[in-house]
């Protein structure tokens, strides 16, 4: 081949592997994309469904614990978390609530009248 050719074949080829490297990125970026938005779906209905079950306990206990003084309902969380083997449970009490992490016990005239997250 004449330089001239070779100089050219070289162009050619240079710009065909600069085509399929941006092929390629663009094949990662967008399966990339995809995966993401697959992964978030699932994620919000796992935030869904456990947002569900907690709406669904929350009658449950002030049912069963309404009218309960604070220090029962004290003793009644520290017991369930030992039993689940958490090391420090997040139990704040100020004057009439009691926060469980994020989840408050109301109290008035120190008995239990709603829970709420």
């Amino acid at each position: 081949m004449p330089p001239k050719q070779v100089n050219n074949f070289m162009k050619i080829n240079k710009s065909f592997i600069l085509i399929i490297a941006l092929i390629l990125v663009i094949i990662y970026l967008s399966y990339s994309v995809v995966d993401k938005s697959i992964t978030l779906s699932y994620s919000n209905q796992g935030c869904e469904s456990a947002r569900a079950d907690i709406d669904n306990v929350i009658p449950l206990i002030e049912r069963e614990w309404r009218g309960m003084d604070m220090e029962q309902i004290k003793y009644k969380i520290k017991t369930a978390s030992i039993n689940k083997k958490e090391i420090d449970p997040q139990i704040k009490m100020e004057n009439d609530l009691i926060w469980y992490g994020d989840v408050r016990f109301i109290f008035s005239s120190d008995r239990l009248v709603k829970v709420e997250y």
